[in-house]
């Protein structure tokens, strides 16, 4: 590719990945110079576009993939929250309704042992 853009992900042959952060315009030896950073630390480098090309090759662009996958991982995490939220509510609720029936049963029973007439 000879002509990286802005966020664009490149690798080496040693698969370390680095973002573009700007292109600079040709200098007045017509040198144009290109500013990254490892994707591993946060140092800024600069190349030639020249020499850029030459050591990495293009795989991405950074708007399009680890943003993306950082959004879907937060947004799987809440719906696992929720989900987990919603199953603990309606077990509560399940065993707060078969503690009732259970307390309603009782009293039933105790109710049917005092009927008049019986002698114990």
């Amino acid at each position: 590719m000879s002509n990286p853009q802005r966020h664009d992900i490149f690798e080496d042959e040693n698969g370390n990945r680095v973002a573009i952060k700007q292109l600079m315009d040709p200098n007045a030896l017509g040198v144009s110079y290109v500013e990254f950073k490892n994707l591993s630390d946060s140092n800024l480098r600069f190349l030639t576009r020249e020499e850029f090309l030459e050591r990495f090759r293009l795989v991405g662009n950074f708007g399009s993939t680890d943003t993306h996958v950082k959004l879907l991982e937060k947004q799987n995490a809440l719906a696992l929250e929720e989900e987990q939220r919603l199953e603990k509510e309606a077990a509560e609720a399940k065993a707060a309704a078969a503690l009732e029936q259970g307390d309603a049963q009782a009293s039933g029973l105790r109710k049917s042992d005092s009927k008049p007439g019986r002698s114990a």
